[in-house]
């Protein structure tokens, strides 16, 4: 295989040397030797001056030698570089034995650019200069001797690795831009990864740390993947997947840009909703998500960007269910035959063992040279319409190789011989030449291994040289299945031929339509296509053929009298009825074939029975040649030194005398006659043989074979691939329909109809082959018929019948062939009026039952024509339009037209016969195109009027996808484009979808496929609605508005419905899960939300007769169920890229919450306490202010950020809302707050609280202020009502941890002043409750004071990173934290921080750790049977589900137990497994958990007996003076490394405390130790740890000196 090359073309190439303004020169330190093996490796002495410097990556350098103008490469390390101002000079070129002649060589052709600084630590890079030469010595040392001898010899740069494999510079250039851009994106990923490391978005961090490593070793994979291939070590495989894996990554990088978050319109504009519609804008976005998810949908792809020297924009990619072309260039044929010869390549099907395509020949001289010498770059061809089942089923590329000259080796050169080949510019050879058709050898690639089709398009696969192969012993009866040996392996059959060395391939793959491939690909342009052996799946203009294949399979001929068998050769002539030759024979085709009137076939050696196997092409002439002429078959014996000799002929007659139709496909067995007087002769034969009298005197050949006697005969084989010639002897007559009376043109008619016994009907095949010779001879028919309506209506059947065969789904793409006929090749301008005579006819017959039910024949017509309905009528407007006096007949016409439609809706009423129905679905399924034709007749209103009747006779509930399909496509139509045809329709059309998009449950299995299809239909829908609202949009149709809104209730209720499937199945929350019909369905609801006004709101939310105010909340909440949707599962509607949409959802948000909260500020005030009990998250009051305040938080709506970005600014908000929409937001739930009662605003502290907090420090002051009312007020009003602060105050404990962590902690990691939310309970809120009569108390202080506790409790745990440095700190924080919630009753919180805390210490490699902190969870669970609910952690995941207490704190044990087996430490499991033991037998009395556990603790004891287990040491630090609370005159106890000796455990200590000073084991800490400002000192001491406690449960924790062991071989500090 061969690794894919990429050429530049010319304005795309980079040149060889820029201009630079800085030039860069450097001087040699060390001395080199160029490696002779690398010859672009360059040597110097110390010295050395070199110009124009420039990295070649991997620690390489290109450079200049200013003496000897010598450029080639050299180790970095071993110059001194300097940068000067200089012009640069175009420098000489490299010597290289690859360069190509008249190519400019590239200096920087590198496998890699150079790497950025950190990439040392994440990859394993490449052997460089610098990491073993001379520049790698410490400063001061002696410099080496200017030798080699000094440092391994450094490793070549992989550029020059490749031998002898062509055309490698490209790649590696292309290498280089992609390491480079690999570089860049690193970077961009580690600041990124640092800033998030500051805003302790650890999730971030390690996502970004993850695609760096990724990225890199990607890179690294990459690099060793070429340098293997260069070595020949593995194929390309490995190496083109990495690289495209790289692709993708900075791809998809490349794509999180503004170009890729604010799509571009068609003039390149930002899209917004002032420069397109919502649905459009919709449909944009979605268009970009699908380019960041596969790049090959850019119309700038990925492998563009980094490949941009290949020639044509390209991609990889599986089986194309179109047609597919091969381009194959014979480069060189490495071999002699010794005199002219022929190559005949071919492809070949292994599964079918058939040959699929013409033959391309290439003829060339003995010296292996075409005779023309101006072809040797033009030996090329394109096999031309393969499809995918071709290579399914094995395509191989057969070249059979024919000698041309002597009969044998050992007969005399004949000086005629060499390049007398048939089909070339040669003279034809006569009877007395001896030159001779010999085989040589054969070769066979399989393309389909090669993996041919799955090519990059226009990409050339360069194979290793094919051999040729011969029959093994000399069994030349054996060449012509040569190659079906050759493929299957069966070497025993074939062998080399000798001083041979094959033949050199150019292979390409191309798609899609031949003439677009060819303007594409310039080195297309003017080849010659070979064509398939067969009709190509889809007959076109340029699919027109008109060929013959003759195949001479073989023969069996008579020895007669001579010694050994002959040596036969049989002549092809092609001959007309008077003797005159047809110049219309052609094997191979390409620059060199030529017809011929004869062809000679190859002469197998002393074979009485050739097995020929040679395929030979007739051109059937266009004129009536054809059906005058026949194939003479001359056979002849070839002698070396004689002339040959013709023994006897046979002939084939090409067409039936009686019809004039061609000769059927299939094999003939031709007899062989005796030589007639005229044929030896020389003179021009006269075929008396075909006339009567002549066959009687022909005299058949014959032989004996034993006792009997047997006919010489020839096997022929024929296959016709004609548009032009049918051999179907009635359709022949039909398309000669003139030459026929009136009586035989009726039996032809009904034999094509397969009404005549032992006649078959026409076949799909011939009405596809022969449709316009059909078709012309139809409409002329009809119109020599018009007007005897009993004589057009056989033919009308016939018309039917052919047009019915292109409406089945399986015949799909041959439809294209009727369009293209009536639309470009159809004349006749009296037909409409003929073809609505007999429709008329047919749809008055379907009216009367009687009839119908007498004449089922004429159902089958009726049928038929139906089902061709559209393409009637595109006939009958295309004729028209062909009609002179159309213009005076026009209302006639029309009038027609609207009778036969008006019957049409009548049809669709009709219930009998049962048939009917396969009638009125075809009509429901082609009815758009009708419309089409229609609208070339009537104006859109007439039209509308038309459509609006149909749609109201289609059956509900049949035929549901083909009338979705109708409606989507009037409403893509002009139809509903114009506002008087749109009003007409629209009432039909929204009738139809409110019926559809009606939710509905499937529970039982046998409904699932229902369920499926109706989903399917409701999506359909979905897409309708949101063309409707594009064109009103568009419109500006207010009119049509107010009646769309009639869709609101059923789309709200389909997309609620489907979130809330979701939900149930747990997958709306997932960030990842983009949900397309849900997406589309919420922007057909905000679309519509955003067109109305606030009367048409009001409309909406009228109350129907009888329905009372809770009726329009029920609406008001179905609208923000949806809103809450939107904003709580944004990824799977609307992905956080989109940013224009996130702000136009906004902006509808705003303006609906600006509505609403009229009503509710009005209708509805009061009613908030009483709603939201019993309704819970469920009442409008919850939700809106979940909605509310879900948009004060997105950061896509934070102009404080957008403002640095003056081009998204600029684009984003609408005229409405100028200010920040958050601001707008704040306002409208202002003014809804001071309507609540403090009932009501305490039942909605549970979704306020967090928020009201997060928001207290946002820079909008006017939202600060706000939410810091909204706090207040809750406080003050619960403690009215109570004289607590229970609620506020729990939700308040839950918030303030996740605001720390997440937001506080960056602002004082930015070096805010002071933490807004601890500004909040020491400054704002203080002085609010000071001066409020009701909260100036003593629980009001009291509740101050505990807030502020807790936030300096979070806020020291925060500002320590999570890592093993701050592990300490981290553990003392946690300790102090969990101390305090404790104390407070704050169970719930303490467990949270239990397992936040296992978490980090399992993150650091800490099992023991880990395990005493889920401990700490376990100890507050009693031994009882107390209903839990289910657990969260602090980052919202579960953690258990609802269960018995003593459940969960038997799974916490054993967490702790698998934990504490991971470091060896089975004392803890043991005393885990004690207390277990204890409530088995004494709780549950479960003897059986018993048993097992006591054999747990057998096992554990086992393992103590017999593992040997080193332990950590343990020491006693004392930190005295200087130091932060957590360690100010506090003693800890460490646990350091396995043996670790207290000296090296001092010097990690120092290394974190660098400044400190240490006190000695037996010093005391004196107070002047412990109180001093300035000094810190540490005193550091080993200790043994003695005496036992259960971890985890006593009050010391895991902190006691106390218990048992240490874990042995656990690697922690701590």
């Amino acid at each position: 295989a061969k690794l894919e090359i990429f050429r530049a073309p010319p304005t795309q190439r980079k040149p060889p040397y820029a201009a630079p303004a800085m030039a860069t020169n450097a001087t040699a330190k060390f001395a080199f030797k160029a490696d002779p093996s690398y010859q672009q490796t360059m040597s110097l002495d110390p010295g050395t001056k070199l110009l124009e410097v420039e990295s070649a990556g991997d620690g390489w350098m290109w450079g200049t030698n200013a003496e000897t103008q010598q450029r080639g490469l050299f180790p970095e390390s071993y110059v001194q570089v300097e940068v000067i101002e200089k012009p640069a000079a175009v420098p000489p070129p490299i010597p290289s034995s690859r360069k190509k002649d008249n190519a400019p060589s590239d200096p920087t052709s590198s496998v890699a650019s150079m790497s950025i600084a950190e990439d040392e630590e994440d990859i394993a890079p490449l052997p460089t200069p610098s990491s073993s030469g001379p520049a790698s010595r410490a400063p001061g040392k002696a410099k080496p001797r200017q030798t080699l001898s000094s440092y391994k010899r450094p490793p070549p740069p992989m550029v020059l690795m490749k031998k002898n494999k062509q055309s490698d510079e490209v790649e590696v250039d292309a290498q280089k831009t992609l390491s480079s851009d690999v570089d860049v994106f690193v970077g961009r990923w580690r600041a990124a990864a640092a800033q998030a490391l500051v805003d302790r978005n650890f999730k971030a961090y390690n996502d970004l740390k993850n695609t760096i490593n990724t990225l890199l070793e990607w890179r690294r994979q990459m690099r060793a993947a070429y340098e293997d291939f260069l070595g020949n070590k593995s194929d390309e495989t490995t190496y083109t997947d990495v690289k495209h894996n790289i692709v993708k990554l900075i791809e998809a990088a490349k794509q999180q840009n503004e170009s890729f978050s604010v799509p571009r319109t068609a003039d390149g504009e930002n899209a917004s909703v002032f420069n397109c519609s919502v649905t459009h804008l919709h449909h944009l976005h979605v268009e970009m998500r699908n380019r960041m998810l596969d790049s090959s949908k850019l119309p700038d792809t990925a492998i563009d960007q980094y490949n941009k020297e290949v020639e044509k924009g390209v991609r990889k990619r599986d089986f194309t269910e179109g047609r597919l072309h091969i381009f194959v260039h014979m480069k060189a044929a490495i071999f002699s035959a010794g005199e002219g010869c022929q190559l005949l390549f071919s492809l070949w099907n292994r599964k079918n063992n058939e040959f699929v395509s013409d033959e391309f020949m290439v003829a060339l001289t003995a010296a292996g040279m075409p005779d023309d010498i101006s072809l040797m770059e033009k030996l090329y061809t394109l096999f031309v319409d393969l499809t995918k089942s071709d290579f399914e089923q094995g395509l191989v590329l057969v070249c059979r190789i024919y000698r041309i000259g002597k009969l044998t080796s050992e007969d005399k050169a004949s000086s005629s011989s060499g390049m007398m080949a048939m089909g070339n510019a040669a003279a034809p050879i006569s009877d007395d030449r001896q030159i001779y058709k010999r085989h040589f050898g054969c070769s066979c690639l399989d393309l389909t291994e090669l993996n041919v089709h799955k090519l990059l398009i226009g990409e050339e696969l360069n194979p290793e040289n094919i051999a040729i192969y011969q029959p093994r012993g000399g069994n030349e009866w054996n060449f012509s299945n040569i190659h079906v040996a050759i493929a299957e392996g069966r070497k025993e059959e074939f062998e080399v031929v000798p001083k041979t060395n094959g033949i050199a391939l150019g292979i390409s793959l191309y798609e899609g339509d031949i003439e677009s491939a060819k303007e594409k690909d310039q080195k297309l342009m003017g080849i010659e296509n070979t064509l398939r052996r067969a009709m190509a799946g889809v007959i076109d203009d340029v699919g027109q053929r008109n060929d013959l294949y003759i195949t001479l399979t073989g023969g069996d001929f008579s020895q007669d009298s001579k010694k050994s068998a002959k040596n036969i050769e049989v002549k092809i002539t092609c001959l007309m009825d008077t003797g005159s030759p047809v110049e219309c024979l052609l094997r191979g085709n390409g620059p060199q074939g030529m017809l011929a009137s004869d062809y000679r076939s190859t002469v197998y050696y002393h074979t009485n029975s050739p097995p020929f196997n040679e395929t030979v092409k007739l051109i059937i002439p266009s004129d009536d040649k054809f059906e005058r002429c026949h194939l003479l078959f001359t056979f002849y014996h070839c002698s070396g030194s004689k002339s040959r000799t013709p023994f006897g002929f046979s002939y084939l007659e090409l067409a039936d005398p009686k019809n004039g139709a061609a000769l059927k496909d299939g094999e003939y067995v031709l007899p062989s006659y005796k030589i007639l007087d005229s044929m030896t002769k020389g003179s021009m034969i006269i075929p008396k043989y075909l006339q009567k009298d002549g066959k009687s005197k022909l005299t058949v050949r014959s032989f004996r074979t034993g006792l009997s006697k047997q006919d010489e005969v020839l096997r022929v084989s024929t296959t016709m691939c004609s548009t032009k010639k049918t051999q179907n002897g009635v359709l022949h007559d039909l398309i000669n329909w003139k030459t026929l009376d009136s009586k035989d043109l009726d039996v032809v008619i009904d034999s094509c109809l397969g009404k005549n016994p032992g006649v078959n009907s026409l076949t799909h095949d011939e009405i596809f082959k022969f449709l316009r010779e059909i078709m012309d001879a139809l409409c002329a028919i009809f119109v020599d018929k018009r007007g005897q309506l009993k004589q057009m209506l056989p033919v009308f059947h016939l018309f039917a019948y052919v047009l019915e065969h292109f409406t089945k789904s399986h015949f799909k793409p041959f439809q294209t062939i009727l369009e293209s006929y009536i639309r470009d090749s159809f004349k006749n301008a009296k037909m409409h009026k003929v073809l609505l005579q007999c429709v008329d006819h047919y749809m008055k017959w379907i009216e009367d039952e009687a009839a119908v039910k007498s004449n089922p024949r004429e159902l089958k017509v009726f049928i038929n024509f139906m089902s061709s309905f559209n393409y009637i009528i595109w006939i009958i407007n295309v004729s028209r339009s062909q009609d002179p006096t159309a213009e005076k007949t026009i209302n006639e016409f029309k009038g027609a037209l609207l009778d036969l439609m008006q019957r049409v809706n009548k049809l669709m009423k009709l219930e009998e016969p049962v048939k009917v129905k396969i009638v009125r679905g075809k009509t429901v399924n082609h009815y758009p195109q009708v419309i089409d034709h229609l609208l070339q007749i009537f104006d859109p209103p007439e039209v509308s009027i038309i459509t609006a009747g149909f749609l109201d006779v289609v059956p509900m509930n049949e035929f549901n996808k083909d009338r979705l399909a109708l409606i989507k496509h009037i409403c893509e139509s002009p139809v509903f484009k114009d506002s008087t045809a749109r009003g007409e329709v629209l009432s039909a059309i929204l009738k139809t979808l409110i019926e559809f998009l009606k939710v509905e449950e499937y529970d039982t299995r046998s409904q699932k496929e229902l369920a499926t299809k109706y989903k399917q239909q409701q999506e359909d829908c979905i897409s309708i609605v949101m063309t409707m609202l594009e064109v009103v949009q568009e419109e500006d149709d207010r009119v049509s508005v107010n009646a769309i809104v009639e869709l609101l209730p059923s789309l709200l209720e389909f997309v609620n419905g489907r979130i809330s499937q979701k939900n149930l199945l747990g997958t709306a929350s997932t960030t990842d899960h983009f949900d397309r019909s849900l997406s589309n369905g919420a922007t057909a609801i905000l679309t519509l939300l955003y067109l109305m006004d606030d009367q048409q709101y009001a409309l909406y939310l009228s109350l129907d007769e009888g329905e009372t105010n809770s009726g329009k909340k029920e609406k008001l909440m179905s609208i923000f169920k949806l809103l809450r949707s939107l904003v709580n599962y944004k990824e799977s509607l609307f992905p956080h890229v989109w940013l224009v949409f996130h702000v136009f959802q906004a902006e509808v948000t705003v303006k609906l919450l600006e509505w609403t909260n009229s009503y509710m500020m009005h209708e509805f005030v009061g009613d908030a306490k009483a709603d939201i009990e019993p309704y819970g998250k469920d009442s409008l009051w919850e939700i809106m202010y979940d909605v509310g305040l879900k948009l004060l938080v997105d950061d896509m709506l934070d102009m404080e950020k957008e403002a640095q970005n003056e081009t998204k600014n600029g684009i984003l908000l609408n005229n409405a809302y100028k200010a920040d929409l958050r601001m707008c937001v704040a306002t409208l739930l202002r003014q809804n707050w001071e309507t609540l009662t403090n009932e009501s605003k305490i039942l909605l502290a549970d979704q306020l609280v967090q928020t009201l907090l997060a928001q207290v420090g946002s820079k909008n002051a006017e939202i600060s202020i706000m939410c810091k009312e909204f706090f207040f007020d809750l406080l003050k009003g619960e403690y009215i009502l109570s004289k607590d602060f229970r609620v506020v105050r729990n939700h308040t404990i839950n918030s303030v941890g996740n605001i720390v962590t997440v937001q506080m902690a960056k602002r004082i990691s930015n070096g805010d002043e002071k933490n807004p939310l601890l500004s909040l309970f020491t400054d704002d809120l203080a002085m609010k409750f000071k001066g409020d009569e009701v909260l100036n108390c003593e629980d009001g202080t009291r509740f101050l004071d505990e807030i502020k506790k807790l936030f300096e409790l979070l806020l020291a745990l925060a500002q320590f990173p999570k890592n093993a440095t701050h592990e300490q700190e981290r553990c003392f924080a946690y300790s102090q934290l969990m101390e305090y919630l404790k104390k407070m009753a704050r169970y719930d919180s303490y467990t949270k921080y239990a397992h936040s805390m296992s978490s980090e210490m399992l993150g650091l490699g800490l099992h023991v750790e880990a395990g005493k902190a889920l401990l700490l969870h376990a100890a507050l669970l009693p031994w009882n049977d107390t209903e839990l609910e289910e657990f969260e952690n602090n980052d919202g995941e579960i953690i258990f589900k609802s269960q018995i207490q003593f459940q969960r704190k038997e799974e916490l044990y054993n967490m702790a137990m698998e934990l504490f087996d991971k470091a060896q430490y089975w004392e803890g499991s043991l005393e885990l497994c004690e207390d277990l033991k204890a409530f088995y037998a004494k709780g549950l009395f479960d003897f059986q958990k018993v048993s097992n556990v006591l054999g747990e603790m057998a096992n554990y004891y086992d393992l103590i007996r017999k593992t040997d287990r080193f332990y950590p040491s343990t020491f006693r630090v004392g930190f005295y003076g200087n130091y932060g609370p957590e360690f100010k005159n506090t003693d800890f106890v460490y646990r350091g490394d396995v043996l670790e000796s207290i000296g090296d455990f001092t010097t990690r200590i120092k290394k974190k405390f660098p400044e400190a000073t240490m006190l000695g084991v037996k010093e005391n800490a004196t107070d002047e130790h412990k109180k001093s400002k300035d000094a810190q000192f540490l005193q550091i001491s080993k200790v043994t740890p003695v005496g036992a406690v259960l971890p985890g449960v006593g009050e010391e924790g895991w902190t006691t000196p106390r218990g048992p062991p240490p874990a042995p071989g656990h690697n922690t500090k701590k």
